[in-house]
């Protein structure tokens, strides 16, 4: 059995970029990122298990090209 974490602590947002630029711009950083998945051309899945201080400077990260969900997220 996987010892990792499970798909239900996993959380996930989309960028504008390609995932060869977001795998670029996370070099260096941790946060937890489990995987980066090509979307569509231009877009990218972060998948990440990142929670707190962590969860908020990934999302800083990508500040300027995040994409919007329609999920409702945890209150700041």
């Amino acid at each position: 059995m996987d010892a990792g974490v499970s798909k239900s602590q996993e959380d996930s947002f989309c960028v504008g970029l390609s995932a060869s630029q977001t795998r670029k711009r996370l070099r260096g950083y941790g946060f937890g990122v489990r995987r980066v998945e090509a979307v569509d051309r231009k877009q990218a899945k972060v998948v990440h298990t990142a929670t707190g201080e962590h969860r908020r400077e990934l999302r800083r990260l990508f500040a300027d090209v995040l994409i919007p969900d329609d999920t409702p997220t945890e209150a700041s």
